[in-house]
């Protein structure tokens, strides 16, 4: 490409992004519900690498990733994949830079992930329930009280279930890095709180686009519908929902408390998010630097998962504080609720084997 000639360069920039668009779409958004916006801007990403002569390359020696999420610059994901950047950069001595771009910069979770696939980006931190559109397989992490404790995910994550999921990931074409976390996750409420599950009954919930987040609100009487995570501030002061569930985290940070001032402490599920490569991407990188953003994503889940945690645990009294009405449900009758979800979804031998060595 003739960089001392800009019309040319733009010439050539429209052709490729009218070509990248045009595959983008066929290939692998023909069901997918992306607005134009995010087509046009992963389409962009894909042709940057595309119209490059060595992608991934500003130099010789210099090896740039991208990595995207969908949180803001002041949450944990962003701060453990600036750490992992760290890292990395210190490690490698500059050789290898991680730019990360938050906030949905470069879309939303599917889009991402898809665009891993792509090539349109190298490097994401989704919450597990989106990456089960692409391997079903990881949906057992999804399911209503799970794991007993932080301390019981951790070591399952970083154990031989870990290792066993990371290899359905490959299976699908993708490089698990880490398990980051996403937040112990409770109950919002706009106009009445939630003493017990009874509270829920009849209630428009709004969950996670993920199929046993949907089943476990409906088995607790309540109705679970569909609403965009940057449309729900709205959707509870408008009436749209009655309530939603969140982390104290997201739940102070975007400053649900506002529109949803009653927050019952249930822990009714702890949500893992998963750091991602492609595998094609990764392999394709030299050996050494492989080795180096191994170790350096598995220290940044040490630093992403403690920020969540000393987070959610510091908030409470906060939010207290700001005027929140905090409940204290009992979760026994949540819990057997919850039987009929694990008899929807996990129907694999295989399935029953990985919740058994989870259940341990």
């Amino acid at each position: 490409m003739d960089d001392g000639n800009p019309i040319i360069m733009l010439i050539l920039m429209h052709r490729c992004i009218t070509s990248c668009l045009r595959t983008f779409r066929t290939t692998h958004l023909r069901d997918s519900k992306c607005n134009i916006a995010v087509q046009f801007s992963l389409a962009a990403c894909l042709c940057l690498s595309a119209c490059s002569s060595d992608s991934g390359l500003v130099s010789d020696d210099t090896i740039i990733l991208r990595a995207g999420h969908t949180t803001n610059v002041n949450e944990p994901y962003h701060l453990g994949l600036m750490e992992m950047a760290r890292i990395v950069d210190e490690e490698t001595g500059g050789r290898v830079e991680i730019r990360i771009y938050p906030s949905m910069q470069l879309g939303g979770e599917k889009a991402m992930i898809e665009g891993l696939l792509l090539g349109a980006l190298d490097i994401v931190v989704t919450a597990n329930g989106s990456v089960t559109n692409f391997v079903p397989g990881m949906g057992v992490l999804d399911l209503p009280f799970l794991f007993r404790s932080r301390e019981h995910m951790y070591s399952v994550l970083d154990g031989d279930v870990g290792d066993q999921l990371a290899q359905r990931l490959e299976a699908r074409g993708f490089r698990l890095l880490a398990f980051y976390e996403a937040g112990v996750r409770h109950i919002m409420t706009a106009d009445k709180p939630v003493h017990s599950i009874e509270d829920l009954k009849g209630l428009k919930m709004r969950t996670m686009p993920v199929p046993a987040h949907i089943a476990s609100f409906n088995a607790y009487g309540a109705n679970a519908v569909a609403v965009d995570y940057g449309e729900l501030y709205g959707g509870l002061q408008t009436g749209l929902v009655d309530g939603a569930e969140a982390a104290n985290t997201n739940y102070s940070n975007k400053k649900f408390y506002e529109v949803a001032p009653h927050w019952a402490q249930l822990g009714w599920v702890m949500l893992t998010a998963d750091l991602l490569m492609s595998d094609k991407r990764f392999k394709s990188l030299p050996p050494d630097v492989q080795m180096v953003i191994a170790d350096a994503a598995r220290r940044s889940a040490h630093f992403e998962r403690r920020l969540y945690a000393d987070s959610d645990n510091s908030l409470l009294e906060t939010l207290k504080n700001q005027g929140v009405s905090v409940t204290y449900p009992d979760p026994a009758p949540f819990r057997e609720a919850s039987k009929a979800v694990y008899e929807e979804f996990v129907t694999s031998e295989a399935d029953r084997a990985l919740l058994e060595d989870i259940l341990k």
